[in-house]
């Protein structure tokens, strides 16, 4: 058996997280593959609300979040781990964090994912450097909680991001649910940040190419990781608790 599979889940307290969680599992996973559903104990609520699989097998556990630290150890032998990030985290943090578990955790990257609330990040344009930061890390974008969204509000949000080429999926949720949940679940990369690739550098490389590859899975290049004098983040996120 090789290692699970662990999918990261970015997105803001109250964006249905749990319930995509569930269509992935339930629709994007065959009868044979068994998953695990980890979860922060601040989000107790929203778990016990929206999360409900039953036609596979789901196994759930909390894990405990504080500053940059992720104490999660993953149980059993699941083919797929889903961690669903703390709602009111700082998005830097929880990648940072997930960034340093990961190696020593028996698994292996499939995919970031970030389960957007539209209405917050589109609409209201409130709080979007947090949420920028979700999209920079993410493979796939799941466009969630648009029920208030203008369809000129969207279409502009999209250009954006395709005008700065940004190469991630781009997903709408309808009711917690996903027209393809195996294309969400498939393991290309399509994120941006390099924290996550392996460097190659070769003998004949030049000094220039060098520098550049070096990039590669250092979280210190990373702008939404980079940090400055006494630890702070050279980019400082806002607070997503008080837009909620």
């Amino acid at each position: 058996m090789g290692k699970p599979l662990v999918y990261l889940v970015l997105g803001c307290k109250g964006s249905e997280q749990f319930k995509v969680v569930s269509d992935l599992i339930e629709f994007g996973t065959s009868a044979e593959e068994s998953a695990a559903v980890y979860y922060s104990s601040h989000d107790e609520d929203d778990f016990s609300s929206d999360f409900g699989v039953k036609h596979r097998q789901a196994a759930t556990g909390v894990y405990q979040f504080s500053g940059r630290s992720l104490d999660l150890t993953v149980e059993g032998e699941p083919d797929l781990v889903f961690i669903v990030a703390d709602g009111l985290a700082n998005p830097s943090d929880v990648v940072e964090a997930f960034h340093a578990w990961l190696p020593e955790s028996g698994c292996e990257l499939a995919r970031v994912l970030t389960v957007l609330n539209c209405d917050l990040a589109v609409e209201r344009k409130v709080a979007f450097a947090w949420f920028e930061c979700c999209i920079h890390f993410s493979d796939v974008v799941l466009l969630a909680k648009r029920e208030n969204v203008a369809n000129k509000s969207m279409k502009a949000f999209l250009d954006h991001y395709e005008e700065e080429c940004y190469p991630c999926l781009w997903v709408y949720v309808k009711k917690g649910r996903v027209n393809n949940p195996s294309l969400v679940l498939d393991i290309q990369a399509r994120r941006i940040t390099r924290i996550f690739d392996v460097p190659e550098v070769f003998d004949d490389d030049e000094e220039e190419d060098y520098l550049d590859e070096e990039i590669a899975g250092d979280i210190t290049k990373d702008r939404f990781l980079k940090c400055i004098s006494g630890g702070h983040r050279a980019l400082e996120l806002p607070d997503i608790s008080k837009f909620l």
